[in-house]
């Protein structure tokens, strides 16, 4: 029988006391370590929605500014990255003091935070690009912040970097602009109409150069200096009156302001053979080199013979010398370097043009060219036109992953990057004899590609500048065909849109009506049952054309049978009046940010 001893008793309960003191302790730090482990997760969890919030605001960024400037458009999307990261906390510890790191591997101290930021091209398998190359679409960030944890000295803990990426990425977009090159695109043009006369013999005659409206007896209101469409008045619908080839001349008697064409072939003045009348032939066989005729046989006070471009862009010319040591010192000069009789000598004599311009007019190689280089920059409103649309092209291709297709317009819309429009330069009442000769205008499709990265942006802003006005306008062809191709060419997924841009109202019709309006708007239905929404821009150069114009184009009426285009295919697509030129450009801009509002419905 054993007998009872304190000391045992009193060890063993020193040893469960120590246990349980032991227990505790250990309790204690995993509890602290499991809390430091949890509130890391937090951190973690919450400084990846700072940086996810970046990336969407710098992706938002990148998609919805008007910036043609890739490098630009970078710089924007990353300070928009950072002051967004900026503006959060994590924990209780604010951001406000981020900064951009140079790698993705950073470690800031405690408290502080930083966010690195790289471009990823996604037609490329996601791989980083550099700072202003355009095909940097997706904006991946990471974001660092070093955290310190509660009890980090009583653990041995010190600064603990925590990381997160998160990517934001600008959609894909497939969108084809129907570009309007009709006849009155060019309305806008400044013009001189002339009459070029012989008004002597072979000894001693010169070519007089007559503006029309200082004619004695010349109708009261008439004037042959001015934009095209104020001189000859036509219908709201626009002029067919080009002011460069194809020139279309004769429909000079169909507006308000009656001019006559002189076409007739006149004896030659004394001491010639072989002269012929308006553009008439000489003893090669063709122009240029012809002189004028010996009288205007049709006579009138708005009898002409040719329609130049005031290339200095005065209402009325005055006169200009271009730096490559042309000199246009007077119309005279600017009729016959349009004629092509100031390219040498030969031509010079034969053509009689050195008894009508003056003696400083030295004939050189290249007259004519610099004539049609500098009347295509005053060319109006076809030159802001293209100008405004090859801006839209470039903001969205900087600023979106988009595909994009182009369907030049007249009487009918193009249908391969070749498709031209054959015609008279000057017009076709010419033909018998060939006088004026013939040319072919460019009216370009190119073709919306499903290739991935095959954007077709280069091949566009190469085109657009070659196309020429002439013809009429065929609203519901092109947007027929432009259906086609978001129907037929779109990348799986993609957004899709249509632009029209048009100076008119439908004046040609076919093929899905004889009519003209109704042409427009069933091409309208078919672009609804396919869901693709028309974003449409109506040019209003004299504002006898707005009713017409916002009636057939608007975004109110949906009525298939009375509405406008915009309003029929639905979708969003929105309707803009231009009243003023020099709001194109805005209005195309207006329409990339409704394009990416659009996609990120």
């Amino acid at each position: 029988m054993s007998k009872y001893s304190p000391n045992r008793t009193m060890s063993g309960q020193a040893m469960i006391v120590l246990t349980a003191i032991i227990s505790l302790l250990v309790l204690f730090v995993v509890g602290i370590f499991s809390y430091e482990v949890n509130r890391l997760e937090l951190v973690r969890t919450q400084l990846r929605s700072a940086t996810e919030a970046a990336s969407l605001a710098a992706a938002a960024t990148l998609a919805s500014q008007d910036n043609t400037d890739p490098t630009a458009a970078h710089e924007q999307a990353i300070q928009t990255a950072l002051d967004t990261f900026s503006k959060n906390s994590v924990c209780g510890i604010s951001l406000a003091n981020a900064v951009l790191s140079g790698t993705d591997e950073d470690s800031p101290s405690a408290n502080n935070s930083s966010i690195f930021i790289e471009f990823l091209d996604p037609n490329n398998n996601n791989q980083p690009v550099a700072m202003g190359n355009p095909a940097g679409k997706i904006v991946r960030i990471t974001g660092a912040l070093g955290a310190l944890p509660s009890f980090g000295n009583f653990l041995g803990l010190g600064n603990v970097p925590i990381r997160t990426t998160a990517s934001g990425g600008v959609p894909d977009l497939d969108v084809v602009l129907c570009f309007d090159v009709s006849g009155s695109i060019d309305d806008q043009t400044p013009v001189s109409v002339v009459r070029r006369q012989w008004n002597g013999d072979a000894a001693t005659g010169r070519i007089q150069y007559i503006i029309p409206n200082t004619d004695a007896g010349c109708r009261a209101g008439a004037t042959a200096n001015g934009r095209l469409y104020d001189i000859f008045g036509p219908q709201p619908t626009g002029s067919a009156i080009q002011a460069l080839p194809p020139q279309n001349l004769g429909q000079a008697n169909e507006g308000v302001n009656r001019w006559t064409l002189n076409f007739s072939e006149e004896a030659p003045p004394s001491g010639y053979t072989d002269a012929r009348g308006l553009r008439g032939t000489n003893n090669t066989g063709s122009p240029p080199g012809n002189y004028p005729p010996s009288t205007v046989r049709t006579g009138g006070s708005q009898t002409f013979t040719d329609l130049v471009v005031n290339i200095d862009g005065r209402l009325a010319f005055g006169g200009i010398n271009t730096p490559d040591g042309y000199s246009f010192p007077d119309i005279a000069t600017v009729v016959e370097a349009a004629r092509g009789n100031l390219e040498n000598n030969t031509v010079f004599t034969s053509s009689r043009a050195n008894r009508g311009v003056p003696a400083s007019v030295v004939p050189r190689a290249g007259y004519r060219a610099k004539y049609l280089e500098l009347a295509k920059l005053n060319q109006h409103p076809i030159k802001e036109a293209q100008e405004a649309a090859a801006e839209f092209f470039t903001i969205m291709n900087t600023n979106t992953v988009g595909h994009f297709g182009l369907i030049c317009f007249t009487d009918a819309g193009g249908s391969s990057p070749s498709t031209v429009v054959n015609n008279y330069n000057v017009d076709a009442s010419y033909r018998n004899a060939n006088q004026g000769g013939t040319g072919s205008f460019p009216n370009p499709l190119i073709a919306l590609s499903p290739t991935i990265g095959n954007t077709k942006y280069d091949q566009i802003i190469d085109v657009l500048p070659t196309t020429t006005a002439t013809g009429g306008t065929n609203i519901g062809d092109v947007l027929n065909r432009a259906v086609d191709q978001l129907s037929t060419n779109s990348r799986t997924g993609s957004k899709k849109a249509i632009v029209l841009f048009t100076d008119g109202q439908p004046t040609v019709a076919g093929p899905l009506s004889s009519n003209e309006w109704t042409n427009a708007r069933m091409a309208a239905q078919r672009a609804r049952a396919a869901g693709i929404p028309i974003y449409s821009i109506g040019l209003a150069q004299v504002p006898e054309i707005i009713p017409g114009e916002t009636a057939i184009l608007n975004d109110t009426n949906s009525n298939p049978s009375s509405g406008g285009v915009s309003g029929i295919a639905g979708y969003g697509g929105k309707f803009f009046l231009v009243t003023d030129v020099n709001d194109l450009r805005k209005t195309f801009e207006n329409i990339a940010r409704q394009l990416v509002q659009l996609v990120h419905a």
